[in-house]
């Protein structure tokens, strides 16, 4: 671990130097007041008096004990798909109760046809929407906003992630819970215990937001006990009360982990084996605010990018995996920004700008609440990586809530992690949201602005935006305008357009057809206007999108059709995969997209997208075809294949690109993940298969192999690098 202390110290203090003032504030503030009742055009959730019990249940999804029959029940679930308030074809019983340690739910969930259950998830940890499924949502500040969810399907596969407010989710989050479930001759039953530990929450109130939904896969059937316009997010939850005298103990885990390789780099005929230990620290300051510490940060066990093949003139946007940075990623959340304007976007963080992975020696972060203000902060020493010397690394954010359910915020950030010049952004966002005005449908506004400056740059450096959203079930609408100047430039960020005025405008339309006699469940259709124009004058960029059918049936099958006019104006030339240049000049081109998929809980499932017409000056077709196969829930295989072949009277090229799954569950703690892919622009053959045990929650082991080979000249594939890495971690909770 090469840690320099004077670095290391800086990094540190720079994010836990906030504390006494963090702490200082919070004495200052005035302390919330308990959550008030919501208001009569609010007041669509319904109400639970929480049970109280004296032994905790063992944990394994019979609902044998005589602590269920003391517990709270509800049975009041209602469909709100395909039907919305219709009463379920299947009969569902959640049982709720609590002790100083844990909240417990247990589920009854019958089925008069138990042989037909859905049940083809056995990996712990990956999606389960193709199952049956229960969920939980818990808004622990009964904010209307945030929140936790909790998945466990018919083989006990939990699955867990966090609600951004509004109707943003982040499913990479993981917490640490139990929950396990059984088959029985009358359907299947679950049990879950999520302890307080794990959870944010304020301990002066008794009030919680909750919602529970259950899913019928095969029947394209979805309960809810609480909805509002076929919405389950947390503005439409019920509440339980009587939440008392909650343990969160002295609130410290420590996590260390010890990652071992063996790396083999056959041109340059070196190897190397590297042992790496590295800890991660949480700490809970207050109930409500957490710190993070990361030492000689370790990121072997993260999922591979998948690869793209990239036909446009700016640069393409990878998701974030690593575990890190997805903890309490959600707090960082800007503007509503998704890609092209981004303040602060992780991945430029401890990664190369071709993904290579650089070390991260010490990390520190903050996230939480301290009175109304939700905050965050991030601080990284990086490591040196080529002529980019070690760089440390800053950001911060903050947001009120105003009303029901909007905020107020800003957004600070400080250094470059590719360059040597200095670089800092500001900005701030309010974010206005809305369901009493008409009856219930949503309303959302956003309004935000930033401004970089960067060392030997001025002028022209800032960014605004603002939308305006009705995202409802019958209707779909938005407006939005954004101004980005040529030199705004985002270093912690994601920014691949400046100098540019965006507009854009999108209305879709849904019909609901009856469920008796219709194999349709829904049509939909629309239009999406986009037109850019540069800040200097004129048009660049206008795409008319026409939707005149989406359709989805009523077992989860979907077809869409787009028909595409396209404007682009090019003032400097751009070069495509393969060498072909793309001259300046105006080209007005037509496309039309078929796409879609059948419902993904089939044993065969298939995934189209047929796109073809004109391209700039010539042609391109597009064709996107995946195929899964899951014969049982040991096993699965999806292959995915990609074709962009583009004609141009500067030539023409092909890009083909190969991706292939298989996943092998030996039970729901021991899988065997293995992922190929190959594309023939790169030449590059890789694989990345990964044997994972995870004995209990907060304890893994992995045996990670890492195998790239680069095709030679005669088309054969040459061994490039090999990695095999051992990792273990551990969490001790205090």
């Amino acid at each position: 671990m090469s840690v320099c202390a004077c670095r290391a110290g800086i990094s540190v203090t720079v994010a836990f130097a906030l504390l006494p003032a963090l702490a200082l504030a919070q004495g200052e503030v005035p302390p919330d007041p308990l959550p008030e009742p919501r208001r009569a055009s609010l007041q669509i959730g319904k109400s639970l008096q929480i049970v109280r019990v004296d032994a905790a249940p063992r944990i394994d999804g019979r609902l044998d004990e005589p602590l269920w029959e003391q517990a709270a029940r509800i049975t009041d679930l209602t469909q709100y798909a395909p039907g919305s308030g219709a009463p379920p074809t299947e009969r569902t019983e959640f049982l709720v109760a609590y002790d100083a340690d844990n909240l417990y739910i247990g589920a009854r969930l019958f089925d008069s046809e138990p042989d037909k259950i859905k049940r083809a998830q056995l990996v712990q940890g990956q999606a389960v929407v193709n199952d049956d499924y229960i969920q939980i949502l818990l808004d622990t500040y009964n904010n209307k906003r945030t929140g936790y969810l909790f998945y466990v399907n018919p083989n006990g596969v939990q699955r867990d992630g966090l609600l951004l407010g509004g109707f943003a989710f982040n499913m990479d989050w993981d917490g640490i819970w139990d929950g396990k479930a059984e088959l029985g001759p009358d359907g299947w039953t679950a049990e879950l215990a999520i302890p307080f530990k794990t959870l944010s929450f304020d301990p002066r109130s008794e009030v919680w937001g909750l919602n529970l939904i259950r899913s019928i896969r095969r029947k394209g059937e979805e309960l809810a006990w609480n909805h509002n316009n076929r919405r389950i997010t947390m503005d439409a939850a019920g509440e339980i009360r009587g939440l008392r005298d909650l343990r969160q103990g002295f609130g410290l885990d420590l996590v260390p982990s010890l990652a071992m390789s063996q790396r083999e780099e056959f041109i340059a005929g070196r190897a190397s084996f590297i042992s790496k230990p590295s800890l991660d620290a949480f700490y809970r300051i207050t109930p409500a605010l957490t710190a993070a510490l990361t030492i000689n940060t370790d990121f072997s066990a993260t999922d591979v990018d998948d690869r793209q093949v990239n036909l446009t003139r700016f640069s393409l946007f990878f998701p974030e995996k690593r575990d890190f940075f997805l903890e309490g990623a959600e707090i960082f959340e800007f503007g509503g920004l998704t890609q092209n304007g981004r303040p602060f976007f992780s991945r430029t963080v401890g990664l190369s700008a071709t993904g290579q992975p650089i070390d991260i020696d010490v990390g520190a972060k903050l996230t939480g609440k301290i009175g109304r203000v939700t905050v965050g902060a991030l601080a990284v020493q990086q490591e040196a990586a080529g002529a980019v010397p070690s760089q440390e690394l800053f950001v911060g954010r903050a947001y009120v809530n105003l009303f029901e359910q909007s905020t107020l915020g800003g957004i600070f950030t400080v250094g470059d992690a590719t360059s040597e010049r200095s670089n800092s952004v500001v900005g701030v966002d309010l974010n206005l949201r809305d369901q009493t005005l008409l009856d219930g449908q949503v309303i959302d506004t956003k309004w935000w602005a930033q401004r970089s400056q960067t060392e030997g740059i001025v002028g022209d450096e800032a960014a605004y935006g603002i939308s305006l959203a009705y995202p409802n079930d019958d209707v779909d609408a938005l407006l939005t305008a954004t101004e980005i100047q040529r030199n705004f430039r985002p270093a912690l960020g994601f920014v691949n357009r400046t100098g540019i005025r965006e507009y854009q405008g999108r209305f879709k339309y849904r019909y609901r057809f009856e469920r008796d006699g219709s194999w349709l469940r829904s049509w939909q259709g629309g239009m999406d206007l986009q037109q850019i124009d540069a800040l200097e004058g004129g048009l660049e960029t206008r795409r008319l999108t026409l939707t005149p059918l989406t359709l989805s049936t009523q077992t989860g099958d979907q077809l869409s059709l787009d028909l595409v006019r396209s404007t682009e104006i090019l003032r400097r030339p751009f070069f495509l995969p393969g060498g072909r240049q793309v001259a300046l000049g105006e080209y007005d081109f037509d496309r039309a997209r078929l796409y879609g998929s059948t419902a993904g809980f089939r044993r065969f499932a298939l995934t189209y997208d047929l796109e073809f017409g004109d391209f700039y000056s010539g042609r391109r077709q597009d064709t996107r075809l995946g195929v899964q196969w899951r014969p049982n829930s040991r096993l699965f295989m999806n292959a995915q294949y990609q074709l962009n072949k583009v004609e141009l009277p500067t030539g023409e090229f092909t890009a083909r690109l190969y991706s292939l799954t298989g996943n092998v569950a030996f039970n729901v703690n021991w899988a065997w993940l293995n992922v190929v892919q190959y594309d023939n622009l790169s030449g590059r053959l890789g694989m990345n298969s990964r044997l994972r045990w995870l004995p209990a929650a907060g304890q893994s082991a992995f045996l990670v192999v890492n195998y790239d080979w680069r095709e030679d000249a005669f088309g054969g594939f040459q061994p490039f690098l090999a990695e095999t890495t051992l990792k273990f971690n551990y969490t001790f909770r205090f």
